[in-house]
């Protein structure tokens, strides 16, 4: 039989048990008859009936059509639940920023609320009301400007408006929508063109914040971050301004190293265009993560609508805010901010409602998640818990540095104003005061993204780093590895630019941490351990063929095929991640990839992981 290039497992599989059923007619009436029993809606499954249900499906070939009969309902969930068991432990994936933990009381309002609309004010007034305290909650958390008074001297409404969408992705666009509909506005009413709109972020954004720009027409001009720390270059705001910026996108919370953006220096920088060209350019504040952390453990810190360009901004309730997927948030400062031919009166169900999202019909139990959540927990609730995780974020990153195998780009663990690349950059546990003392550090989301460090790399350049994310993988952690984001000056050829990354979610105990720590030094010292024997192969096999030049030499490249084949494990053969990852050619170099631009000229070499909604 000849190798071939795929073989098609569905095929293989049905073509064996359709051979197997001709040569045994044993087997074949046994398969017969289950299939038969399995389609006869019983509820009565003995441990016999539920393993034949299997070999009665294997036949059906039931994945990808609809089958002529029904299953019983016992069986399809036995098929489907054991189907998801092989999904990873949500636990242990460390990738996502997604919240993955709901407790007893919060699971109990969701099944009794469940399959409640939204979209649907009439029917559900109680849900509609709930939404509006959450709005009014995030408003105030964020530092809303207060409108008018209701009843008593306390009692306060927040002028902000906002709305629930499905993550910060909806909300995302939206925001940039506003801020678009408003510059055409102002432009129109000054006579002036309307067509060549562009909007500003770095080149750290999720891929929501470009998907907006090419979605509704809007030149996306990608600014490099700095190399100091990986967030957006502040030096290049200015030189990407003109008057057809209708605004800036500011990320409190990157998803590559967790880093806040200075909101509040950015501000300073457009009051600076202002001045000197006119042009007035808003902020929209993508706090997909931030938007939660900042107002519990960062109190002081200006990077909401007390920062006066800030017009909007997003965030997650699925990720910090502790719901489960599929909930976003998004608050304007007041209504100035938000066009009313965004807006849409629907007569609907009896009521005339006002709608601004791209989507109608949602779930209506994740608002009613966040505001358990904000009712359950508080204040003192939401630090608590995200105080540990960044007291573990911290352990960690010092764990990792102080290994000698790994240096962290992530810099939630260095004083504040110090970067990872700046000057005494370099920082021991011992010289901390408290872990808990938040403000002494620099502010970011409970994230650690880190490298091998370059004396590593020196040493066993036949280890790709993405090759810990594989093996992590068999432990069942789920940890990527990525290239950095475009800086403004480009990494020397062969230097690394790629971290892997850990999100410290509230659930990743101390106990799971400390598996977590052992588990990345032991498969380190596993490769390490594994690279010297085969060097010992290769010096072994190079004093055997002394004076055989060229033997000698295809023995002393191997070190580069070890490499390009642990890297090839590592992205499961796919040649496109290999690229990504960069190969190394027989000489050991890093294979050089061609990078794109956006319109305009602006570099643009945009990789997201996952990301931010």
């Amino acid at each position: 039989m000849t190798l071939s290039t795929h073989i098609d497992p569905d095929v293989l599989e049905d073509s064996v048990i359709a051979r197997i059923e001709k040569k045994h007619q044993l087997v074949s009436k046994f398969v017969s008859e289950k299939a038969k029993q399995v389609n006869e809606h019983s509820t009565k499954r003995s441990q016999g009936l539920l393993s034949s249900y299997r070999i009665a499906d294997a036949t059906t070939r039931s994945k990808y059509k609809v089958l002529d009969e029904p299953m019983d309902a016992q069986s399809t969930y036995q098929s489907i639940h054991d189907d998801l068991t092989l999904d990873g432990r949500p636990t242990l994936n460390l990738a996502s920023f997604v919240n993955t933990f709901v407790d007893d009381r919060a699971r109990k309002l969701i099944m009794e609320n469940l399959t409640k609309n939204l979209a649907d004010n009439d029917e559900y007034p109680v849900l509609l009301e709930i939404h509006q305290r959450c709005i009014s909650m995030l408003a105030d958390l964020w530092h809303a400007p207060v409108g008018k008074k209701l009843g008593g001297e306390d009692s306060e409404l927040k002028a902000a408006l906002g709305t629930a969408t499905t993550g910060s992705s909806e909300a995302i666009m939206l925001g940039g929508l506003a801020m678009k509909k408003r510059w055409q506005a102002n432009r129109r009413a000054a006579g002036k063109d309307i067509s060549n709109p562009n909007i500003l972020m770095a080149s750290c954004a999720q891929v929501a914040l470009e998907k907006f720009a090419r979605y509704f027409d809007v030149e996306a001009r990608i600014i490099p971050v700095s190399d100091d720390d990986y967030l957006l270059d502040l030096t290049k705001i200015k030189q990407n301004c003109d008057e057809n910026t209708i605004g800036i996108y500011v990320i409190v919370g990157s998803t590559f190293t967790g880093g806040f953006e200075n909101v509040k220096k950015v501000n300073e920088i457009l009051d600076e265009v202002e001045r000197d060209t006119g042009v007035s350019i808003p902020i929209h504040v993508d706090g997909a993560s931030g938007g939660f952390v900042a107002p519990f453990l960062y109190p002081e810190l200006e990077w909401d609508f007390r920062v006066p360009r800030v017009c909007s901004i997003n965030t997650s309730g699925h990720k910090f805010g502790l719901v489960s997927a599929g909930l976003g948030w998004l608050v304007f400062r007041d209504q100035t901010f938000l066009p009313s031919e965004l807006k849409f009166e629907l007569m609907y169900l009896g009521s005339v409602e006002e709608s601004f999202t791209l989507n109608f019909s949602r779930p209506g139990f994740q608002v009613i998640h966040q505001y358990y959540n904000f009712l359950s927990l508080g204040k003192a609730g939401f630090y608590t818990i995200f105080d540990a995780s960044l007291i573990n974020a911290r352990v960690l990153s010092y764990f990792l540095e102080e290994s000698g195998y790994f240096r962290c780009i992530s810099n939630l663990h260095l004083p504040v104003g110090v970067s990872v690349n700046s000057a005494g950059a370099k920082t021991s546990i011992d010289d901390v005061a408290s872990l808990s003392d938040h403000a002494a550090f620099n502010p970011a989301l409970p994230v650690v993204s880190f490298q091998f460090t370059e004396e590593f790399s020196a040493k066993y350049p036949e280890i790709p780093q993405s090759i810990i994310a594989t093996l992590c993988r068999a432990r069942g952690w789920i940890i990527p590895n990525y290239p950095l984001p475009t800086q403004t000056h480009p990494p020397a050829k062969g230097t690394n630019n790629e971290i892997l990354r850990i999100v410290v979610r509230y659930n990743l105990t101390l106990q799971l941490l400390d598996k977590l720590m052992h588990d990345i030094i032991e498969i380190t010292e596993l490769l390490v351990d594994s690279v010297d024997v085969v060097r010992t192969n290769i010096r072994k096999g190079i004093a055997r063929v002394e004076g055989n030049h060229e033997h000698a030499r295809e023995l002393e490249i191997q070190d580069v095929a070890v490499y390009n084949t642990l890297l090839s494990l590592a992205t499961d053969g796919n040649e496109k991640l290999m690229h990504l990852r960069s190969l190394r050619d027989e000489d050991g170099e890093f294979v050089k990839h061609s990078r794109g631009k956006s319109q305009a000229g602006h570099k643009h070499s945009h990789h997201s992981f996952r990301g931010a909604c």
